[in-house]
């Protein structure tokens, strides 16, 4: 990817991180306008197959999220978008890094509150895990 997709899509998670972080919630407008970037990169780019095949890990995230109710649908349906902007070579380190993250942050809290019931945003964690694939790759 090029640096102006980087740099775009690093904000847009940005900005999804700073209202999940917020608010516990993402907003339709978040989400809205990662389609539109998503329709952008087609437009740009033009159709690949391999876009397809990055939507699956935030399509399984997304089904996760409708059979437990635990998982937020937005982290989902972000993750699709993101593994659909950045091609499937880097989704699935992506998704990876941000489980490995989250759950080094999750036995943080364990270990210094022993709170199981609380809730935890994920796209910061996203956030983090693309901006570590994007300087490491």
């Amino acid at each position: 990817m090029e640096l102006w997709e980087n740099v775009i899509l690093t904000g847009y998670l940005l900005w999804g991180s700073w209202y999940d972080i917020r608010k516990r919630a993402v907003p339709v407008g978040v989400l809205f306008l990662g389609g539109v970037l998503a329709v952008m990169v087609i437009v740009w780019k033009g159709f690949e197959c391999s876009r397809l095949v990055a939507l699956l890990p935030g399509i399984l995230l997304l089904l996760l999220s409708k059979a437990t109710k635990e998982i937020g649908e937005a982290d989902g349906i972000v993750l699709a978008l993101t593994g659909f902007i950045s091609r499937d070579k880097n989704i699935l380190l992506i998704l990876g890094i941000s489980l490995l993250y989250i759950f080094l942050y999750a036995m943080f809290l364990f270990c210094r509150k022993r709170n199981r019931s609380l809730q935890i945003p994920y796209l910061p964690f996203l956030l983090a895990a693309y901006i570590t694939a994007w300087m490491t790759g």
